[in-house]
């Protein structure tokens, strides 16, 4: 079967970083990633292939090469106790399996799985618990791979989800600022957000909660993309996820991560900017064509 880039890309990030003493989890790993591959591409019994814009495969294996280098970050990094072989495993099962939650029934043909936008994270924990069985998963591992997919909730309060013990949060902190950084600092971030208005203008239409459109249109989405980094994903960053996303950091300073979010941000309001020039001709056009006016 064909395998999509982002497939390639993540399973080499997967052999650079499990080495040395992590040697023995590649291939877990890539078992891992394997298995989230066939679900999304339907060829799992109950499910359909995933069929939204945005939030697909693609948009998975970003956010799990993002978990993987900050495991290795917090290898390399801490002072303290390293994360066991299980809570890496752990850590990769929950960034795989956190957006399954878009996944129809196989015999749904209504719309898209982007109507389930606003329960997909709970979906997203009952899949999790009928899956991850067969994978070897016990109970309280997966209630903590549950709880790590609740941290990757938009406005999720960490102090809300109930972790037992410090490297429980630190799972769920760590996927869900891996979460966020792969997503935005995937190489075409700005190309795909079209696809994100588009569930989230069909997650409004199929909301049972009366729930509004959130941007009332691509340009309002796409201008709006630099007061969402300052305003929501900095602070949630640092207040809520400790600030590990500076585990990336290079000996200079910088982080990758960071530097290629920044000039994402840059293109999407540069594209906000061009459709809105492209949105004020048209209208002058249209005006410019108009009926003459009676004497």
């Amino acid at each position: 079967m064909f395998h999509p880039r982002s497939y390639y890309l993540t399973i080499e990030t997967v052999r650079s970083i499990c080495i040395g003493e992590r040697e023995h989890l590649a291939g877990a790993a890539c078992q891992f990633i394997d298995f989230t591959f066939a679900l999304f591409h339907g060829n799992r019994s109950g499910f359909g292939p995933c069929d939204t814009a945005f939030h697909d495969f693609d948009h998975t294996m970003e956010g799990t090469a993002a978990v993987l280098h900050l495991l290795a970050a917090h290898d390399r990094l801490s002072r303290g106790a390293k994360f066991s072989d299980r809570q890496w495993e752990i850590a990769l099962m929950s960034i795989l399996l956190h957006d399954s939650g878009y996944l129809k029934p196989q015999d749904d043909r209504e719309g898209s799985g982007a109507k389930f936008t606003s329960i997909h994270v709970g979906r997203s924990c009952f899949l999790a618990w009928d899956l991850l069985p067969e994978l070897g998963f016990a109970r309280d591992e997966i209630r903590v791979v549950q709880q790590a997919i609740c941290a990757t909730a938009l406005g999720a309060k960490m102090k809300q989800i109930g972790f037992r013990s410090r490297a429980e949060w630190l799972i769920g902190a760590l996927v869900a600022t891996g979460d966020l950084l792969g997503q935005m600092a995937a190489e075409d971030y700005p190309e795909r957000l079209p696809g994100l208005y588009l569930e989230l203008r069909e997650a409004a239409l199929f909301s049972r909660l009366g729930k509004s459109l959130a941007h009332h249109s691509l340009l309002e989405l796409l201008s709006g993309t630099e007061k969402f980094f300052s305003d929501y994903v900095v602070k949630t960053l640092n207040e809520e996820w400790g600030s590990m996303y500076r585990w990336l950091e290079t000996e200079d300073g910088s982080n990758p991560y960071l530097e290629r979010i920044h000039r994402n941000v840059g293109r999407a309001v540069a594209m906000g900017k061009a459709l809105q020039g492209e949105a004020l001709l048209s209208a002058r056009q249209s005006v410019g064509h108009g009926s003459a006016p009676q004497p």
